[in-house]
């Protein structure tokens, strides 16, 4: 497929905001009417009226005067959803001091009540560990349970299930998480949740359609996604996009429109589209080579917690590519990217210990650092540890190999919440 996206299709903000509902009958109700009835006790009125201010539907918006109404309509009320919305505040650090146990903790009273919005929130804190133990099975099942249809009991009709929780549940489903492995079934519920338009649902499906996981391997359908998901305002989608583009696979190979779209995806936060914009500025793809440049935004990506920038910064600084050649601040940032499971940076940082570039040798933790290299299947680790082993005693080996078993990565997640709230 020649054709070429347009980059408008990105949008320009961020996106369309998931807070308004348009169709919702409470954003045309005169607010008058929702402050008389609000002052009168109506919990109902308070909640809406918070959603309101919230999201500035037919007000300024006012993020610290709406949390005031959700939590008048929560303690009076027990609303599911001014708890739920009350939460976003909360997780999101709107109108009041981010607090994620808070978050979870409305989220919780929400969702024993049955609100999906609710479980699907409070699944995104499990998944990831905020405010609460990371807990996949946790986030497995409240997802299961918000994603799922259910019978409307008024009407007979079907409810279909909450788009983001059948994202994530297809997400949980693709990397093993809380359950087996299976692609087949993440396609599935990427699959039902595109349908709803959910855009991270589509920039999902595109991933799947472009690597061959659960489907054959179709560059033109993962394009759709794509662009579904770019219509959506999705970052992700932009830089995937991007790295088409830059690779010349589905579209024509075009580095100019290819930094058009990095640059795009960057100034909306993405780290990965900084780290392979550095990574064109320094090869001088599509431009002049520009070693500072590049150099300054890989630091960027990297200090936001991207694993391979760390590992990219750091070998900027081992080099003096771009900055001033500094031995200690590269090992600090192999460090960082080892931590979190990089597999080059484990290498990487175990070479740079081996010598005495930063201080004194550590032979222990270079030892270290290359077990778990090699654990991770690097296979330049193998042969790098038998060189290694010839210079150490036994009892060092055995300290750095139980160091090595005992190590868990702490990977920093490039992520948003979900558009799980405010709702109506």
């Amino acid at each position: 497929m020649a054709g070429m996206i347009a980059l408008a299709g990105c949008g320009t903000g961020k996106g369309p905001d998931w807070r308004k509902d348009a169709s919702s009958p409470f954003a045309k109700t005169p607010i008058k009417d929702l402050q008389k009835r609000a002052r009168q006790n109506d919990y109902f009125a308070m909640a809406h009226l918070g959603w309101r201010l919230d999201t500035g539907s037919g007000i300024e918006a006012n993020p610290r005067e709406a949390a005031g109404w959700y939590r008048r309509a929560a303690d009076l009320g027990n609303h599911s959803m001014a708890q739920n919305n009350l939460g976003c505040l909360y997780r999101d650090g709107r109108g009041v001091v981010q607090d994620y146990k808070m978050a979870a903790t409305l989220y919780r009273a929400a969702a024993k009540q049955g609100n999906r919005h609710a479980k699907t929130n409070l699944g995104w804190l499990f998944e990831r560990g905020y405010g609460v133990a990371v807990d996949y099975r946790e986030a497995f099942r409240l997802y299961s349970e918000a994603a799922a249809e259910i019978k409307d009991a008024r009407n007979g009709g079907i409810i279909p299930g909450h788009p983001m929780a059948q994202n994530n549940l297809g997400v949980l489903h693709r990397d093993g998480k809380g359950t087996p492995e299976d692609p087949f079934s993440a396609v599935k519920w990427f699959r039902k949740a595109a349908a709803a338009n959910n855009h991270h649902a589509h920039h999902n499906l595109g991933v799947m359609h472009e690597q061959g996981g659960g489907v054959k391997r179709n560059l033109p359908a993962a394009l759709r996604h794509y662009k579904a998901a770019l219509n959506g305002g999705n970052i992700n989608a932009i830089t995937a996009v991007a790295c088409l583009l830059e690779e010349g696979r589905g579209l024509t190979r075009n580095y100019q429109m290819a930094a058009q779209y990095y640059k795009a995806a960057a100034n909306k936060g993405s780290t990965m589209a900084m780290l392979n914009l550095a990574n064109m500025m320094h090869k001088g793809r599509g431009m002049s080579p520009d070693h500072i440049a590049a150099a300054e935004l890989m630091r960027k990506a990297a200090e936001l917690g991207n694993a391979m920038a760390q590992a990219g910064f750091a070998a900027m600084l081992e080099r003096g590519i771009g900055v001033r050649k500094n031995f200690t601040e590269a090992a600090k940032w192999y460090t960082r990217a080892a931590e979190q499971g990089l597999a080059v940076g484990q290498l990487n940082l175990g070479l740079l210990l081996n010598t005495s570039l930063t201080g004194e040798k550590d032979p222990v933790g270079a030892y270290k650092w290359m077990a778990i290299a090699a654990l991770n299947g690097n296979e330049a680790a193998q042969k790098f540890l038998k060189d290694f082993a010839k210079e150490m005693s036994d009892e060092q080996i055995a300290i750095a190999q139980s160091s090595a078993q005992a190590f868990v990565p702490k990977p920093v997640i490039d992520d948003v919440p979900p558009p799980g709230g405010p709702q109506s």
